[in-house]
């Protein structure tokens, strides 16, 4: 969905613009694009300060509209990655994590050929993980790829060392091994014909 031109662009001008809204039961605060709960810039009561450099956080707002691929769902939120250093947003997305993921295709490219990590905390696993990253990666706000089994599979904002996100990665799924038999088998047959 284009964005109306009259609209504020970024994360920084859409939550700017949507706080006197936030405590006002008058005007439906709710289809007003503003930054995510607990995500980087988030705030209730003053405007969140611009970065000086590329950050990622994810916008949303309250939708309640058909989804645009046709399928007939009802999406209740769409969510936007976008930069706390410009105005820069990527496309509608159904899913947070989604989001997420393309606003640090934005902010830190590369983010996807970092290896992935243990979820594990403490001083060996921050040294361990210090030496497989980038040097400076985690001081800029960089995120982290965290293999992670179990229910808690989102990517988690602010939750890796020096503040930025915490990835989920799936651990890859085990693949059965099958025997093909190459030869036929007969079929043999009883009396009555029946196999």
């Amino acid at each position: 969905m284009p964005t109306p031109p009259d609209e504020p662009r970024g994360a920084v001008a859409r939550h700017t613009a949507y706080l006197p809204h936030f405590r006002d039961k008058v005007t439906n605060s709710r289809p007003i694009w503003r930054i995510e709960w607990g995500h980087p810039g988030f705030t209730h009561r003053t405007p969140p300060e611009p970065t000086d450099d590329h950050q990622p956080t994810v916008i949303t707002r309250h939708w309640g509209q058909p989804a645009p691929d046709g399928t007939g769902v009802t999406w209740p939120y769409l969510h936007r990655g976008t930069c706390l250093g410009c105005a820069w947003e990527g496309p509608d997305r159904r899913l947070t994590d989604a989001a997420v993921e393309d606003a640090h295709d934005h902010t830190h490219p590369g983010w996807r050929d970092l290896p992935a990590v243990p979820d594990q905390r403490g001083r060996r696993w921050l040294t361990h993980v210090q030496h497989l990253y980038p040097d400076g990666w985690l001081d800029r706000g960089g995120p982290i790829r965290t293999v992670r089994t179990g229910i808690e599979k989102r990517h988690k904002p602010r939750a890796a060392p020096g503040g930025g996100y915490d990835l989920a990665v799936q651990p890859p799924r085990k693949v059965e091994r099958v025997t093909a038999i190459s030869d036929t088998l007969p079929l043999e047959f009883d009396g009555a014909g029946a196999a």
